[in-house]
């Protein structure tokens, strides 16, 4: 009986570690997709200011900086 139970919370506890490891996997991805997202929109936005401030002049000045 005991071994029948050992065997069972073997299994139990190689189960929440697969969930744990896929868990972290999971949150992984989305860390370096929310990372990327972040980048480039800070790069597209640094883009666009300095575009407009190229475009515009002397007229705009220093505003955005």
């Amino acid at each position: 009986m005991a071994h029948v139970v050992a065997m069972v919370v073997e299994g139990l506890r190689g189960f929440v570690r697969t969930l744990w490891g896929l868990q972290e996997r999971r949150f992984s991805a989305i860390f370096n997709v929310v990372s990327s997202t972040a980048l480039f929109m800070t790069m597209s936005l640094a883009f666009c200011f300095l575009s407009l401030q190229r475009y515009r002049g002397a007229e705009m000045g220093l505003a955005f900086f």
